[in-house]
């Protein structure tokens, strides 16, 4: 009976540690910088995001990204606005968000110079090591910069596979409990 009790409580522990471990917030991801031809993008951080420009400099058609990589599973939820400086419209420098190299465009084809293209939001659920960020593709890397200016915050992450080790655990102890008052008394 004190082996059943002991091993209940380790299981219990242990469902809670990883169910904490699981939970608890992470390091934030550390972001890079690339440009794939040679080209001017770059980013300007602030305070829970970026501006991300596209590239500007007659380089032909370049990628700028901003990627990082997951450092555990998460969900990301962005709130974005692209803005086109190109003197023929947003067409000519396309913005998204890519993971794991697949790239998905979030402006429209059709902004006027120096105004709001287009803004929204999205949720992306990410798992550790998936590489993730958003990218400004130059088409022509002249007559101005596309601009994507993002801002994101983490969600918690859902119940965790661990739940269920904890909760049997601690029902095997409520049993425990339950069982032992449950026992008559022995007569005198």
């Amino acid at each position: 009976m004190r082996s059943l009790r002991r091993a209940s409580l380790g299981i219990a522990a242990a469902g809670l540690a990883l169910t904490l471990a699981s939970v608890l917030p992470a390091a934030a991801d550390t972001f890079s910088l690339a440009n794939s031809n040679g080209g001017d993008g770059f980013a300007n951080t602030f305070p829970g995001g970026f501006d991300l420009f596209g590239a500007d400099n007659n380089a032909g058609s370049n990628y700028t990204t901003y990627t990082a990589t997951a450092s555990t599973n998460k969900t990301v939820t962005v709130n974005w606005t692209y803005t086109t400086n190109d003197c023929c419209g947003s067409k000519w420098d396309p913005a998204g968000y890519v993971v794991n190299g697949v790239y998905t465009q979030l402006s429209t084809d059709s902004g006027t110079t120096g105004q709001v293209d287009s803004s929204g939001s999205f949720i992306v659920s990410l798992l550790a090591g998936d590489v993730y960020g958003m990218y400004v593709y130059s088409v022509d890397s002249v007559g101005g910069r596309g601009d994507i200016s993002v801002t994101a915050s983490e969600g918690t992450t859902p119940i965790p596979a661990a739940f269920p080790l904890f909760a049997s655990g601690m029902g095997g102890l409520g049993f425990l409990t339950w069982r032992r008052k449950k026992k008559p008394a022995l007569a005198r």
